[in-house]
């Protein structure tokens, strides 16, 4: 019984680690729902900068080669900013809103439309 030749070469490596894409996915799922969530300014606030580190630490980890998604982890940089400015505007314009004199206005405009009629 004739047994197969042993097979020489080089040892076979371990197969390359797979990407950690998980911080430039997050950066970019969480810059979305920013943007979603700016008309509640405190949220689109909140995950915005939580989703600019996210971004950030996802273009690290493409930087040294760890992860592989650059435009992902770009995407969550943009979106996550374009949220946090517009979550900032809308706080700002509610605070500026003078809830007193928004009253006087509605019941001005009231008093018109009952002596129009």
């Amino acid at each position: 019984m004739a047994y197969p030749p042993p097979a020489y070469g080089p040892p076979m490596g371990q197969p390359p680690a797979a990407p950690q894409n998980g911080f430039g996915i997050t950066g970019m799922v969480l810059g979305i729902v920013s943007i979603v969530t700016a008309c509640c300014p405190y949220l689109g606030i909140l995950l915005g900068g939580i989703g600019l580190v996210f971004g950030f630490l996802g273009k690290k980890k493409v930087s040294t080669g760890y992860a592989n998604n650059n435009g992902v982890a770009l995407a969550g940089i943009i979106c996550s900013a374009i949220g946090l400015v517009l979550s900032i505007i809308i706080l700002v314009a509610l605070g500026s809103i003078d809830v007193d004199q928004l009253n006087k206005w509605v019941e001005e405009q009231q008093q018109i439309q009952q002596s129009g009629n």
